[in-house]
């Protein structure tokens, strides 16, 4: 019990029986452990019951016995427990730090942050951080920077250039080595002069290049694309599109919905019962499709019609999910019937939300309908709508609508009013079309079909294309090769694009790269032109599926989506359509054009599709108007008349404003202030 170390190490033997102990056979402490507080004291009487239970009998050199500990530990804090993390960041970070480090701030109760320095830190040697002799690591590099030289002038004595090594390349990496370590010693010694740059973080990754100009998104390797934004083989499991949930209403549109998937399934390589043909499925799947747990895809559509026999042979197809093809039953020939079959939009509701649920995330609605076919349908499209942005807002409606031939029936415009009114207030972008136009581009020996008397298959057929065109971006770019870096296709992206204003969103479609039967070998262009040049300027100067002329009104946005066509030779075709005094611009959008070139090895021939945002709709906006104005509609709908009225005369009135030339920018707007 005399030394210190001896009186610590001793363990006191087991009393063999539970004597009262006389008052001269009473054990003292020692002075150093009585000096201890109650609760340290406590665990010294611990730790010796440990040991004794271990069969240590005695410890004769404790400094000894602490080095022992500390090299089996690896003088490292990595045994430190799980539980004694303070945070996440405390166990990512915590090579960086020391054990004695770490034990001061645990046991600090000054209420000081956590990662501070310790008071004395720095000061024991298992705290300090090994010093660098940079005289000496700068004589390593030189002498390798010899070496390196030497072997460079050997290899190209023996014209071995590929073994040749870059030692530009080898002191770049070791000036960055030096930052770097210089960094992470200020890190680990808690140096508050030097600035770190996210904590450090500079050190493990690698900053993105900076660069002026524009903001400009790297390119990237997307999932199911490559660098060039062609499309991969091979399934896309981290499929990063959003879906398009695809609405067809009327017994027309359901008709055309079989010519339109079937050529999606071609496009895709899948057969007639929609399975791969080489196993895997070719593009995008997530956009249009949802697979089944028996390798079938399954077309992401809604189709709902009052017509029977159409939905019979749709269901005879076996394309579509038996569930997703709704039949109802006429209420009434009227519009206001349609709007009030509560039981029909119920069914179809009910559609629309499992659809949503089979989804990881929907971008948008897409609905193909005739608004001069049916005014009952016209009624459920119009419900439908209304519904869609109650329950689902924030979800692009993109509409292709089908409208009547503008020297066709008036009562058929009257129809079409109707609809107009809930396009304006409820779908988000609106492209029209009509028969007429399908049928001249059918006709057509230049970019058309050379079909004298088309059949509706053939229309059906043009009218796949279209929307073949729009989503194709979708299902196989990806990442599409602007101007400016690369920029995902999407519905959102056509509708920043082309709708400048909310109530502006009235397009007018063309397609190009139609090659008449007998007329491959009769197209004439420039030399050295790549065939892709020929289908651009046929898709913005032809191929329109409007019936309305587009040079009398000035054109806000294009949207050009190309198929197997260079960038470069939309860009020279838009620079074509700039210079030619019949197509203006707004004054304040002169450059109002967005292309989306990508390319697909499957594909033989380029294909072209255009969007284009002009005051030209102003047309058929005013053939409607005055057909209502002069028509009419059915008395049960005579109600409406007036609101739907007043609101195409403003929808006209806005078209002549925003084609309306502007000097000074706000001398127009201030004139009027003057006059009010």
């Amino acid at each position: 019990m005399g030394s210190p170390d001896a009186a610590v190490g001793e363990v006191p033997a087991e009393p063999s029986a539970p004597a009262e102990p006389s008052a001269g056979d009473r054990v003292r402490l020692p002075v150093q452990l009585s000096r201890l507080p109650a609760d340290r004291l406590a665990k010294v009487h611990q730790a010796l019951l440990e040991l004794q239970e271990a069969g240590l009998s005695e410890v004769p050199d404790l400094s000894s016995l602490s080095k022992v500990v500390k090299k089996k530990a690896g003088g490292s804090n990595a045994q430190l427990p799980e539980e004694d993390f303070t945070s996440s960041y405390m166990a990512m970070t915590l090579w960086s730090w020391t054990p004695k480090r770490w034990f001061d701030n645990i046991s600090d109760t000054s209420g000081k942050a956590a990662g501070g320095a310790s008071e004395d830190a720095g000061n024991g040697a298992e705290d300090a951080v090994p010093v660098l002799d940079e005289g000496k690591l700068q004589a390593s590099f030189d002498k390798r920077i010899t070496q390196f030289e030497r072997w460079n002038d050997q290899k190209r004595e023996q014209r071995r250039f590929s073994e040749v090594v870059d030692v530009d390349k080898f002191r770049e990496w070791f000036e960055q080595m030096k930052k770097n370590d210089a960094e992470l010693r200020s890190f680990l010694t808690m140096d508050t002069s030097v600035k770190q740059a996210g904590d450090g973080c500079s050190v493990l990754f690698d900053k993105l290049p900076s660069a002026g100009g524009p903001k400009v998104l790297p390119k990237v390797k997307v999932g199911g694309s490559t660098s060039s934004g062609a499309p991969m083989d091979g399934p896309t499991k981290a499929n990063p599109m959003p879906s398009v949930v695809s609405i067809n209403l009327g017994a027309e549109s359901c008709a055309a919905a079989k010519t339109i998937w079937q050529r999606y399934l071609s496009e895709h390589q899948l057969d007639a019962s929609a399975r791969p043909k080489d196993g895997q499925f070719y593009g995008c799947s997530n956009t249009l499709f949802a697979s089944s747990t028996t390798g079938r895809y399954i077309p992401r559509s809604i189709l709902a019609s009052y017509d029977s026999a159409t939905m019979d042979a749709l269901g005879e197809a076996g394309l579509f999910n038996p569930a997703t093809i709704l039949t109802g039953n006429k209420p009434g020939p009227s519009h206001q019937s349609g709007e009030s079959d509560g039981a029909f939009m119920d069914e179809i509701m009910d559609c629309v939300r499992r659809q949503l649920e089979e989804a990881d995330y929907v971008e948008g609605f897409m609905f193909l309908h005739n608004a001069a076919e049916d005014a009952c349908t016209n009624g459920v499209t119009s419900s439908l709508l209304q519904k869609l942005c109650v329950e689902y807002g924030k979800k692009s409606k993109f509409t292709f609508t089908g409208m009547a031939d503008q020297g066709g029936d008036a009562s058929q415009h009257a129809m079409s009013g109707l609809m107009m009114s809930t396009l304006s207030e409820y779908s988000d972008l609106t492209t029209f079309y009509d028969r007429s136009s399908l049928k001249k581009v059918a006709a057509s020996k230049v970019n058309g079909l050379g079909i004298s008397s088309p059949d509706d298959l053939t229309l059906n057929g043009l009218l796949a294309r279209l929307l073949s065109g729009v989503t194709g971006p979708m299902r196989f770019g990806k990442a599409m090769n602007c101007n400016q870096g690369f920029r995902a296709a999407s519905i959102l992206t056509l509708q920043t694009n082309l709708c400048c204003y909310p109530r502006i969103k009235y397009l007018v479609p063309s397609i190009g790269g139609l090659v008449a039967k007998g007329m491959e070998d009769f197209a004439v262009g420039k030399a050295n032109q790549e065939v892709g040049a020929d289908a651009c300027g046929h898709a913005l100067k032809r191929g329109l599926l409007c019936g309305i002329n587009p040079s009398e009104g000035k054109i806000i946005a294009y949207s050009m989506m190309c198929r197997g066509v260079e960038l470069g030779s939309a860009i020279s075709k838009v620079a074509d359509l700039k210079t030619d005094r019949n197509y203006q611009f707004v004054d304040w959008s002169p450059t109002g054009f967005s292309i989306f070139c990508y390319k697909d090895p499957k594909v033989t021939a380029p294909e072209v599709a255009v969007l284009e945002n002009t005051c030209a709709v102003k047309q058929l906006l005013s053939t409607v108007f005055n057909s209502l104005a002069e028509n009419g509609v059915p008395d049960e709908e005579s109600g409406r008349i007036s609101e739907v009225t007043e609101d195409m005369a403003a929808l006209c009135k806005d078209y002549e404003e925003v084609a309306a030339e502007t000097c000074d920018g706000e001398d127009d707007y201030e004139g009027e202030e003057e006059e009010y």
